[in-house]
C-alpha cells in the first residue's frame, strides 16, 4: 500500500514542493546535467518535443543560464475537496436511478479500456481485479521493459507520483473512481460499476500529499493513450489563485497533451470542482481566475461533469457552467469499492466523472466513436428547469442513450 493521502480540509502549502522548473527543448543536454546548482528530476519526450524537468534555480536565474525554447515553472495539480459525509443506508441509489439493468448487454464496454488517473487503483480488489488491464507484453518482476514502452514492469498501469510500476492506490479516491466505473457487483447491496466489462487501467498520478505536477499529468495522458486507453477519467484540478506564480506554458502543455489525446478520438472525462463555482467565469480565455483543465476551451474529446442527488437534483457542491460543463449525473453518497476489499460512500464531481467515463465507454463497445459517444449523450438527456441554467444539455439518461 502506498502512503495514505491526508484528507485536503485546506490548500496544501505550496512550499512543500521545491519550486520545479520545466526546460523545452533545451540546446546543451550535456552542460545541463553537468550544472551543480540544478537537480534534475525526469526528462520525457511528447509531441516532437524534449521536457526536462529540474529544481534548484529561480525562473529567472535558470532562464538567463539555460539556452533553451521555452523556460516555465512545473505547476501542482490538486485532488478536489470531496464532501465525503456517510449515510447510513449502503446502497446504490445511482444504479436503480440510471437503471442499469435495464441497460442492453452488448454495451457492456467489452474491448474499451478506460485509465483512472487518480491516486491509484487497489488492483487487487476481490470486485475490481477481474476488471483490471493487464500488460500482456510484460513479465512481471524482472525488471525488464520487455514490450519497449519505456516503463518497466508496468503490469497494471504506472506510477508517475512515485515514478514506479506500482500503482497501488495511495489513499482510497482512486480506488473508488475505479469501482464506480466497472466494479462487481456489491455482495449486500445493488452497487456496481456501471461499465461491467471495460478493462480498467491504473495510472497513479495524485501522490501522497494530494497533489501532482502538469508534467505527470502530460506524461500519463501519453502512456494511457500509447497504451490502448480510449477513456481518461480525471477527478483533479488546479485554479490559478491556488499557485505563487500561474504559468501560461505549463498550462497550454497540459491542453495540448488532452488535444493530441483528442486527434486520437480518445475521451478526456473531466470533473467539474467542488466549490460551487461558475466555470463559465473561469475558462482558459479569461484574464481573472482559470480553472483547469475543466475550464480548458476548444478541445473537442473534453468532456465535463457536473455531480447530481437523488431525483437528479443539483448537488449543494457542484461546480457548473451552461457554456463549459457538458452534463450532470450522480455524484452524492455514490457507494464503490475503497482498498482492502471494503466499499463506502463518497461524495463529489470526482463520484460523477468515473460514471459519465464508464457510460461513455459503453457506446464505444456498442460501435460509436469517440466524438459519437459524446454526441449520443449530450442528445439524450433529461431536460429540467434545473440544469438548464447549470451544464449545457442536461441529466444523463443511460436508457436513452444506449437505445
Amino acid at each position: 500500500m502506498k502512503k495514505i493521502i491526508v484528507a485536503m480540509t485546506v490548500l496544501l502549502s505550496t512550499s512543500a514542493f521545491a519550486d520545479r522548473m520545466v526546460i523545452q527543448n533545451p540546446q546543451d543536454m550535456k552542460a545541463l546535467t553537468e550544472m551543480k546548482s540544478l537537480t534534475l528530476k525526469k526528462s520525457f519526450t511528447f509531441n516532437n518535443n524534449k521536457y526536462v524537468v529540474v529544481e534548484g534555480m529561480d525562473a529567472k536565474s535558470l532562464k538567463s543560464v539555460v539556452k533553451a525554447e521555452k523556460v516555465f515553472r512545473d505547476m501542482e495539480i490538486y485532488l478536489p475537496k470531496n464532501d465525503t459525509q456517510e449515510v447510513t443506508a449502503a446502497t446504490g441509489w445511482h444504479v436503480d436511478s440510471l437503471q442499469y439493468d435495464k441497460l442492453p448487454t452488448p454495451t457492456r464496454g467489452s474491448s474499451v479500456i478506460v485509465a483512472v488517473l487518480d491516486t491509484g487503483v487497489d488492483y487487487n480488489h476481490n470486485n475490481l481485479k477481474p476488471r483490471m488491464w493487464t500488460n500482456k507484453n510484460e513479465i512481471p518482476g524482472n525488471q525488464i521493459d520487455d514490450d519497449g514502452n519505456g516503463y518497466v514492469d508496468d503490469v497494471h498501469g504506472y506510477d508517475f507520483a512515485d515514478k514506479d510500476a506500482d500503482p497501488m492506490d495511495g489513499g482510497s479516491h482512486g480506488t473508488h473512481c475505479a469501482g464506480i466505473v466497472a466494479a462487481t457487483k456489491h455482495a449486500t447491496s445493488n452497487a456496481r460499476g456501471v461499465a461491467p466489462h471495460v478493462k480498467l487501467m491504473a495510472v497513479r498520478l495524485i501522490g501522497s500529499q494530494g497533489k501532482s505536477f502538469m508534467t505527470d499529468a502530460v506524461e500519463a495522458i501519453k502512456y494511457s493513450v500509447n497504451n490502448g486507453a480510449k477513456i481518461l477519467t480525471n477527478s483533479w484540478r488546479l485554479y490559478s489563485s491556488w499557485t505563487r506564480y500561474w504559468d501560461q506554458d505549463a498550462s497550454n502543455m497540459l491542453k495540448e497533451a488532452i488535444a493530441w489525446a483528442g486527434e486520437k478520438d480518445v475521451i478526456f472525462v473531466a470533473a467539474a470542482g467542488n466549490e460551487r463555482k461558475n466555470n463559465d467565469d473561469r475558462i482558459d480565455t479569461v484574464e481573472t481566475e482559470k480553472i483547469v483543465p475543466a475550464g480548458y476551451t476548444g478541445l473537442s474529446h473534453l468532456f465535463v461533469v457536473a455531480s447530481s442527488t437523488t431525483n437528479e437534483g443539483v448537488s449543494g457542491f457542484t461546480n457548473y457552467g451552461v457554456k463549459s460543463v457538458a452534463v450532470a449525473a450522480p455524484g452524492s453518497n455514490i457507494y464503490s469499492t475503497i482498498p482492502n476489499n471494503r466499499w463506502r460512500n463518497m461524495s463529489g464531481t470526482s463520484m460523477a466523472t468515473p460514471l459519465v467515463a464508464g457510460a461513455l465507454a459503453r457506446g464505444l463497445s456498442a460501435g460509436m466513436s469517440g466524438s459519437e459517444a459524446m454526441a449520443n449523450m449530450k442528445a439524450t438527456v433529461n431536460k429540467s428547469d434545473l440544469w438548464d441554467a447549470k451544464v449545457e444539455t442536461g441529466h444523463i439518461n443511460l436508457v436513452k442513450y444506449l437505445k
